[in-house]
């Protein structure tokens, strides 16, 4: 892939680059929409991301173009001026990125030249945008020897995804890109920030992700809704309880709770955020007891929360997961913000070619679309590559 880079980037830019870099997409096991319900999360980075080749200019503009999307050609973003708008594209990252730096009163002395090739869907559920503001945090923040750290970056990233591009996403997406980890996923508490890593090295067994084929965008999905709801919810549960987050709620309080909320609809909201939140520490137990076909249980449970309780799945998504258990997956659930995306499996590496061959039939009954699937393994986060 750097050699295809470096050709695309001479080709667009008349030089060679002087550096590349790497940021996957990530995966997350279990603790879907907890994040911003100030719960666990269990993400690992992939093999498949976002690669960029980067070069000074010195023209005060950065221009950036994208393999994913040529029609929109070198798209020429200038540096530290006052406001930047949205234009709709893939250069708002971009955008938000200068402007929050700029908020920090930190001006560029000089432009770059970026060229980026990813073989990362988009609206894969494997996000996508993170790996990208990630990357170009980290870009910046190399050539002008910003000094930001690791942590930093997160923070910067998940900033612009609120505040300038308006998606009330939480921390995981871009700690995970810049966290993580080869063979191994991230126990995460995101309010604290705390983690740990645990090893997901499974001799015998496969992650299998499959592409639903459907794109989405967070924030002209139900997302956005969705987070709305469980701060709805919490302000009803804070004047019974001292919780910040509904994730302070332990299971055990969940149906005394649920006592206190009238809407129906904000009650199973709760009960998702709040069970799924247990479900992270039970697979955290599982993996520590090395019981696969247990982890496999709660992926299918995690999965019929996000369908009937916090209900942003969909029949197609419904369809790959009922696919997938029938084709002898251990487990599966639909990953990412839902409304599309993938669905991640689990299988063992002996059933591996059958478990394939199983999925393809029955999905082609349901499907004119190609079948896309990937083996998916736990690599680490954003780098520079040589």
């Amino acid at each position: 892939m750097r050699d295809y880079v470096r050709k695309r980037f001479l080709e667009k830019f008349a030089e060679d680059p002087s550096k590349y870099y790497f940021s996957p997409g990530r995966v997350n096991i279990i603790g879907e929409h907890t994040d911003y319900n100030g719960g666990l999360v269990m993400p690992f980075t992939i093999d498949k991301g976002i690669y960029a080749g980067t070069r000074r200019s010195d023209e005060m503009f950065i221009n950036i173009f994208s393999d994913n999307y040529p029609l929109e050609g070198i798209i020429n973003i200038p540096i530290n001026i006052d406001n930047y708008d949205l234009e709709k594209n893939f250069g708002d990252y971009v955008r938000g990125i200068l402007d929050e730096l700029r908020n920090d009163n930190i001006e560029l002395s000089h432009g770059l030249d970026i060229f980026l090739a990813s073989n990362l869907p988009s609206g894969g559920g494997l996000s996508s945008s993170a790996a990208l503001s990630v990357l170009i945090l980290r870009v910046i923040n190399d050539e002008f020897k910003l000094g930001l750290t690791q942590l930093d970056i997160v923070k910067k990233a998940k900033s612009v995804e609120n505040n300038f591009l308006g998606v009330n996403c939480g921390v995981m997406d871009q700690f995970a890109v810049v966290f993580g980890k080869e063979k191994s996923c991230i126990l995460l508490d995101t309010v604290s920030l705390k983690y740990d890593y645990l090893n997901l090295d499974f001799e015998d067994y496969e992650f299998v992700l499959i592409n639903s084929n459907t794109v989405r965008k967070l924030k002209e999905s139900k997302y956005n809704d969705r987070q709305m709801e469980t701060q709805k919810a919490l302000s009803i549960l804070k004047k019974h309880y001292d919780i910040n987050y509904l994730c302070d709620l332990n299971l055990n309080k969940l149906n005394e709770a649920l006592a206190f909320i009238d809407n129906e609809v904000l009650k199973r909201r709760v009960k998702h955020v709040v069970s799924e939140n247990d479900r992270v520490k039970q697979i955290k137990e599982a993996i520590e007891r090395k019981d696969l076909d247990r982890f496999g249980e709660i992926l299918f449970e995690a999965h019929e929360s996000l369908k009937k309780d916090y209900e942003v799945s969909s029949e197609l998504l419904d369809n790959l997961v009922d696919i997938a258990k029938e084709s002898g997956a251990l487990g599966a659930r639909m990953v990412g913000g839902g409304f599309g995306g993938s669905v991640l499996t689990l299988v063992l590496k002996n059933d591996l070619k059958s478990f394939l061959e199983k999925f393809k039939k029955h999905y082609q009954r349901i499907s004119d679309k190609n079948f896309i699937y990937s083996i998916v393994y736990a690599k680490d986060g954003i780098k520079e590559i040589d």
